[in-house]
């Protein structure tokens, strides 16, 4: 009986001669393909369409950078600091949250449920996404991916992504009932509650096939570079040491000024 070995992957492999990932010789990746297609080699381990790397390197680019938010201000004071690029970046990652940049994971997971169950149930999409919002103003609960702070009345970074699916025909289920539920939000509350950045590409990317859990890869990748690019211009323009706050912008609720004796 062989013995186990201590790693097991199917990601990739190598040898003293060659990588390969998923099978595919790499120096036959590297002249063929584009980082947005490599992947879906890496997570799917499949070359996808033409169609498909169009729309995710749309969703990507949508979230490259948003200018002065939770993660590149974190980067940016970190930077100053004087602690190295890759420390800066990974610090700024580090905010993207189940509030900032996070929620999009879980509207995937829930997404695959509920086109799973009109599936089942036979029922067109749009009925289902009234079924789910009085499902859940019943219940007090909220669905992730809808509304934006920033952006109370839309985001041009949505319609575009979504132009791009609409322009290559890959417009699927789960983009179709995240669209659908955010009507019906509007339908019952009489507010408008359009879907976010997260909210479109977590929805994309069940379209295109990822899992789910992938949901914060897709912000976090390329949001990367974003951060590399604040990092630098911190660390090249500013002076260093960047003020957070003076006295005067802190409210102090504390005990009041006592003695130790």
């Amino acid at each position: 009986m062989p013995q186990k070995k201590p790693w097991r992957t199917a990601i990739s492999r190598f040898d003293d001669a060659s990588v390969e990932i998923a099978g595919y010789k790499h120096e036959d990746l590297i002249s063929k393909l584009d980082f947005t297609s490599m992947l879906f080699v890496l997570f799917q381990q499949r070359i996808p369409s033409p169609a498909e790397v169009r729309v995710l390197n749309a969703m990507m680019i949508s979230v490259i950078d948003h200018s002065i938010v939770a993660s590149s201000a974190v980067t940016r004071i970190v930077s100053a600091s004087g602690v190295p690029l890759q420390a800066s970046v990974a610090a700024g990652i580090l905010t993207i949250g189940d509030i900032h940049g996070g929620a999009g994971q879980e509207l995937s997971r829930r997404l695959e449920e509920w086109v799973a169950e009109a599936k089942a149930e036979g029922l067109a999409l749009d009925k289902k996404a009234t079924q789910i919002v009085k499902s859940l103003r019943e219940k007090g609960e909220r669905v992730e991916g809808y509304g934006h702070p920033l952006h109370p009345k839309g985001d041009a970074r949505v319609d575009a992504v979504i132009a791009v699916a609409r322009e290559v025909d890959l417009v699927g289920p789960h983009l179709q009932l995240a669209l659908h539920i955010s009507e019906a939000i509007e339908a019952a509350s009489g507010k408008s509650l359009p879907l976010n950045i997260d909210g479109v590409v977590a929805a994309l990317a069940s379209d295109l096939g990822f899992n789910w859990r992938l949901g914060r890869a897709f912000i976090f990748i390329p949001r990367a570079a974003g951060l590399a690019a604040h990092a630098m211009e911190e660390a090249t323009r500013e002076r260093g040491w960047r003020k957070v706050a003076t006295a005067d912008d802190i409210e102090y609720d504390g005990p009041a000024s006592r003695s130790m004796d």
